[in-house]
């Protein structure tokens, strides 16, 4: 093993992270949710949500670790083949914008399987920028997918039938370490999507990603993305995305809805569904803005 991944997996904040999202288009309803286990502290984490026209409602939270770092507080991950994962909740979600928090009761059952070839990141970045990155996660790996169940929010049943992103990192977390962070993923089609991530710190920046067309992950490795924000939100972006081969693809976003997660180091995670326009083609997904917290 290498000297400074072992080093690194005795740091304190090393950390463990699974991460789903899915867009229903029919049902206009966007999921997403993580678990992150942070062993050498003890502490496990989670977070999941749901995003429609009639509401915006999570849970995050933190316990001990177990033997069951998939598990957590009605959270339930169970990978049933390479690339296929079964994923269940059954608990309580709080709308944060009522005045008097109101619960609501949910559970969800979706069986989320992959649609191309797992991505690593470090076939996007050379040496340096795989240790400029270290305090964010060592080791990173991108998949899209489709996500088929149900979700049933107060006795209101949703057949679900959607598209979506898988995130698996590996590495130190320490949420403060980067200036900022831009994770941006879209599907167009099941075969058709792409992932990008802008990572900000002293040093510089840091691009990786890909994008999928012709049964292909094309890595990605440079980004020249452009935010407009509107009450300290995002709300339209536009990309360029470059691949190795020297190919560039054009990306214009438009945030539809947005929930806020505060983290440690002073940040808070902005999470948004967004649309986008590539080629006239229409996609949906995640666009993740981490940004310091506002006073």
């Amino acid at each position: 093993m290498d000297v400074n991944l072992e080093i690194l997996k005795n740091h304190e904040e090393w950390n463990e992270s699974y991460y789903f999202n899915f867009y229903d288009k029919k049902n206009d309803l966007t999921a997403f949710m993580r678990i992150g286990n942070k062993v050498n502290k003890n502490e496990k984490s989670m977070f999941f949500y749901l995003m429609s026209p009639k509401r915006i409602a999570g849970i995050k939270l933190e316990t001990p670790c177990d033997d069951k770092p998939l598990n957590i507080a009605g959270l339930d991950y169970q990978e049933i083949d390479s690339g296929k994962w079964r994923l269940r909740y059954n608990g309580k979600l709080f709308d944060p914008l009522n005045k008097a928090p109101k619960e609501l009761e949910v559970k969800m059952d979706v069986i989320w399987e992959a649609l191309n070839p797992i991505m690593d990141y470090i076939n996007c970045v050379d040496e340096k920028k795989i240790e400029m990155s270290s305090n964010v996660a060592s080791e990173h790996y991108e998949q899209f997918g489709k996500a088929i169940g149900k979700i049933e929010i107060d006795n209101e049943v949703f057949e679900i039938e959607a598209l979506g992103e898988r995130d698996l990192s590996l590495g130190v977390r320490e949420w403060g370490s980067p200036n900022m962070w831009m994770w941006i993923n879209s599907e167009f089609s099941r075969d058709e999507a792409f992932n990008i991530t802008k990572l900000s710190v002293d040093e510089g920046d840091i691009d990786a990603g890909y994008f999928y067309i012709n049964s292909v992950n094309k890595p990605l490795i440079k980004s020249d993305i452009d935010v407009e924000f509107n009450n300290g939100i995002p709300s339209k972006f536009s990309m360029i995305l470059f691949d190795k081969k020297g190919s560039k693809y054009s990306v214009n976003g438009e945030v539809i809805r947005f929930g806020m997660i505060p983290v440690d180091g002073g940040m808070v995670l902005i999470e948004t569904l967004s649309k986008y326009n590539w080629d006239d083609k229409e996609g949906y997904g995640v666009a993740e803005f981490l940004v310091h917290k506002q006073e």
